[in-house]
């Protein structure tokens, strides 16, 4: 499977407070009771949306290894569970946090920058 990444516009993307890019790679996703890959919706350096047949519980601490084109080290992050969507499609937000995750943090912020200002270019 080839991953790809656009840009995104939202309604909500005024209240948003990082660029959010429509990305769809798998990731591999880690909690205290499972070990998955998942596809992701869309991504920012802040968090990421994940399709999941059943999502986690909000407030649940996770762990994601994230693999991004140009990028040479896999993506350590971890985070929460901020969000949760049961109806189809079904999934969950991931929010980041910020000091376990600076190194990776800028790396995904390179990441994003890049797809955006190409994206602007085109």
């Amino acid at each position: 499977m080839s991953p790809t990444a656009r840009t995104a516009a939202a309604p909500s993307e005024q209240r948003r407070a990082a660029q959010r890019i429509l990305a769809a790679f798998e990731a591999g996703y880690e909690d205290a009771g499972r070990q998955v890959f998942l596809r992701t919706r869309d991504l920012s350096e802040s968090g990421v949306f994940l399709y999941a047949p059943e999502p986690p519980p909000v407030g649940q601490k996770a762990r994601l290894l994230l693999e991004l084109p140009g990028v040479e080290a896999i993506l350590r992050l971890q985070g929460t569970v901020i969000r949760r969507v049961a109806e189809e499609p079904s999934g969950f937000a991931l929010r980041f946090d910020e000091p376990a995750n600076e190194p990776a943090l800028a790396a995904l912020r390179r990441y994003v920058e890049g797809v955006v200002e190409g994206a602007a270019e085109e």
